[in-house]
């Protein structure tokens, strides 16, 4: 499926549709080296803040893999964010979301959103979100124990930003600041050379004025919470095509990236 044989108009309508999106306010900072094109391969003991998401990948990860995903999602959450800047938006945003990273050649192979019940009156957001994102990865038909290595990647992940506090404080700057309220945990893989990302996300909308979203009991009596779970399938001809358009438009942007190790 990632090597879907496009129609050239079809192709050429994405990249002028990325081409148009406002992606709001221009942020100064000094962009980061990896954040462009191509990149090398790195250790699987890494993972990365990206915007709102926080996204691990598993080792065996092409360099252009990881930049391609790390890039499109930024995109796509940003597109997201000016178009349906309001927490009471969330679907709308989750399905902008969605509709950009198909355009930047992420094509969705599965699909869920919905109204999200917890029992109790507190609940971990990092928790929640890790919980989701096994559901998504339980389900996905990929050799040996390669699902497995995925939650737990992503698992180590959101255990190790907790220790960080530079990066954890920008993640929740990126999420307060910038996000519509979601929090969001993604698994990246490569078999056979399809990349494929699987995410898991909470969308809510807060009833009060907390500025800590992770690592912290949140009442859930005072947010209302909505589910989203994608697995994309990377098309190489699509995402090839659409790259150099949305590298150019992020370099302002690349402060929202912040790489660390597990």
């Amino acid at each position: 499926m990632s090597n879907l044989v496009l129609d050239g108009r079809y192709i050429s309508a994405c990249v002028e549709s990325l081409k148009e999106y406002d992606l709001g306010e221009v942020v100064a900072l000094q962009p980061r080296g990896m954040f462009l094109l191509g990149d090398t391969v790195e250790e699987p003991s890494k993972a990365s803040i990206v915007g709102e998401g926080m996204l691990s990948f598993s080792s065996g990860i092409s360099g252009e893999n990881r930049s391609d995903a790390q890039n499109a999602f930024l995109y796509a959450s940003l597109v997201a964010n000016k178009l349906f800047p309001e927490e009471y938006q969330g679907k709308e945003w989750y399905m902008q979301f969605r509709d950009v990273m198909t355009k930047a050649g992420w094509t969705p192979i599965s699909k869920y959103y919905n109204d999200l019940h917890v029992s109790g009156t507190s609940v971990r957001m990092d928790k929640l979100v890790l919980d989701i994102l096994g559901s998504v990865v339980a389900g996905l038909a990929l050799p040996g124990p390669t699902t497995a290595l995925m939650l737990k990647v992503a698992g180590d992940a959101i255990a190790a930003l907790q220790k960080r506090d530079t990066e954890l404080t920008l993640y929740e700057r990126n999420l307060l600041n910038h996000g519509v309220g979601g929090v969001t945990a993604g698994a990246c893989t490569e078999n056979n050379g399809v990349a494929t990302m699987a995410l898991g996300a909470v969308r809510f909308l807060r009833k009060n004025t907390s500025t800590k979203v992770l690592f912290v009991d949140v009442d859930t009596r005072n947010v209302n919470l909505y589910r989203g779970e994608t697995v994309f399938e990377k098309n190489d001809l699509l995402a090839k095509a659409t790259r150099e358009v949305i590298a150019s438009k992020l370099v302002a942007h690349a402060g929202k990236i912040a790489d660390y190790d597990i």
